[in-house]
């Protein structure tokens, strides 16, 4: 039998707990509840797979100077592997309060593959993203990512996101500073690419648009936000 988090119930796409997924003991409870600004308790000895029920969480590195990269979000249905070594500065940490399942990764072989390689999948993207797109293609390339992991209703047809990212958040993912993040939003705003009233709720009013932003195919836009990218 499956079962469901009472608040699955309020999400628009609700994700169930696998009864085939084997928790990390069986003297433990299969969920862990973060709360927002906490890391994810991962112990080097006993390996773990973290599959988020509801809520965001955040995989990032702190650099010696006390920097952050964000190198992941993770949303409602993704799975990820713990950091393998805390010393080089790996984390996890929820941007929301956040459920997720516990689980045994040797006992769930064909899932921590599949968490590895969509893992993998998404950090090469991002290091594209990171190396080569200017600031409007970042900022539209991880609205689309975020609308994807965290929709909301669709609001007249068009797709809605709930944004659990700051801007800072958004900043350390991007690589970019939150001054430059606040204005290509701001900007996408003002090109009717988006809408919002509240910071933590965006309307993609032209989908597409913000896709032909997102693979460089808008030369306004490029030419604005040209070498901003790489420099902030």
């Amino acid at each position: 039998m499956l079962h469901v988090n009472t608040r699955q119930a309020l999400l628009p796409h609700p994700v169930l707990i696998h009864p085939g997924h084997v928790p990390i003991a069986l003297d433990k409870p299969l969920l862990q509840f973060i709360a927002p600004g906490d890391d994810v308790d991962c112990t080097p000895a006993s390996p773990r797979l973290y599959r988020v029920i509801d809520g965001c969480l955040a995989v990032y590195h702190l650099l010696a100077d006390g920097r952050r990269q964000i190198t992941d979000i993770v949303g409602p249905g993704r799975t990820i592997a713990q950091q393998p070594d805390r010393d080089i500065g790996g984390a996890i940490k929820a941007l929301t309060f956040t459920e997720v399942e516990v689980l045994d990764p040797t006992a769930n072989p064909d899932l921590a593959t599949e968490a590895s390689l969509d893992s993998l999948d998404r950090l090469v993207r991002h290091a594209t993203l990171l190396g080569r797109m200017n600031a409007a293609e970042k900022v539209a390339n991880g609205l689309l990512d975020l609308a994807a992991q965290f929709p909301r209703k669709l609001r007249q047809g068009r797709p809605v996101l709930t944004l659990y990212l700051t801007r800072g958040d958004l900043a350390d993912w991007l690589g970019l500073t939150v001054e430059t993040v606040s204005r290509t939003l701001n900007q996408f705003k003002r090109d009717g690419v988006i809408d919002y009233a509240h910071a933590e709720i965006v309307t993609l009013t032209k989908t597409e648009r913000l896709k032909e932003i997102a693979s460089g195919n808008n030369p306004a836009t490029s030419a604005r936000n040209n070498g901003k990218g790489k420099a902030q």
